[in-house]
């Protein structure tokens, strides 16, 4: 396949969903191939478009891309579900190949990207975690259910990151998971005062994956959101943490977006033994593409 030349790709405009195979599951993100958009025009079209990220891709080579990330209020270091959209948008441009390694350079860092028959990995920043949340009665009043309900096994709520910090907030079952209806002004300035993006609630109560989870970031305009790869990559390494998870180089299946109607397959995998790091990825599929003018 001759790849093109990235003039010749003009200014593309994608809406992709992410980490789905099927229309209208998943994430839908909106991708922008660029040559030279500035910060500014950037956020005022994520503001428009108003999907929880819209990633903009300028190229540099043909191995390396940078990826800048917006929502519709402010400028973010990675999202997992834009990147997979973005490397979709640019498989069907024919700027990139499949059965390929890439590299992005975003705000948390330079990145690997896997191309592998049309599912796509990418590599996230180093995973750490954070805080300890133990006051169990705020959260409860905070996402209005029984604070008994809160905590699995010998997991607590913790601050965890492999790019985006958030909260991991264990839920005992699956109906309380689904049954979580937070006060989002309040979760927004909880979020915004322990220095994390969102929390990622999530319960070991499923039957098919790891877990099924559900993700809320009103912070940055998002009060829900439907698949969330950074999120899934830091609780990949939470598991890792607490002894759910000790397999590396096997893939791991985390649903989420299944009570929003939107059901979303995130793939992650635990890499490099004596230093471990985390992939996530899935598929995507194009819903519409145009020029941007």
């Amino acid at each position: 396949m001759k790849l093109l030349y990235w003039g010749e790709l003009g200014l593309l405009y994608y809406v992709v969903d992410a980490f789905t195979e099927t229309k209208f599951g998943g994430n839908p993100a909106g991708v922008v191939i660029h040559e030279n958009l500035d910060k500014e025009f950037m956020q005022k079209f994520a503001a428009e478009v108003r999907f929880s990220e819209t990633a903009f891709i300028k190229k540099i080579d043909n191995k390396n891309f940078e990826i800048k990330f917006f929502t519709p209020t402010s400028q973010v270091e990675l999202c997992g579900h834009a990147t997979i959209a973005s490397f979709k948008a640019l498989l069907d441009s024919h700027a990139i190949e499949d059965n390929n390694t890439y590299f992005i350079r975003t705000l948390a860092g330079t990145l690997s990207v896997e191309m592998n028959q049309s599912i796509i990995m990418m590599e996230q920043a180093e995973p750490k975690l954070g805080k300890i949340f133990d006051d169990y009665d705020y959260l409860s009043d905070l996402f209005k259910i029984d604070k008994n309900q809160i905590g699995d096994f010998n997991l607590v709520p913790q601050a965890a990151s492999t790019g985006l910090w958030d909260i991991m907030l264990p839920i005992k079952t699956k109906d309380a998971l689904y049954a979580l209806n937070p006060d989002f002004k309040e979760l927004a300035e909880y979020t915004k005062i322990n220095l994390v993006g969102g929390v990622h609630a999530f319960t070991l109560d499923t039957k098919e994956g790891i877990s099924e989870s559900r993700n809320f970031c009103p912070r940055y305009g998002i009060d829900e959101e439907a698949a969330t790869g950074t999120s899934n990559g830091a609780l990949t390494y939470y598991l890792f943490n607490n002894h759910v998870l000790n397999k590396f180089n096997q893939d791991y299946s985390f649903l989420q977006g299944y009570s929003m109607g939107r059901p979303s397959k995130i793939v992650t995998k635990l890499i490099n033994k004596n230093n471990p790091r985390v992939m996530v990825g899935g598929k995507a599929i194009i819903i519409t593409k145009g020029k941007l003018y």
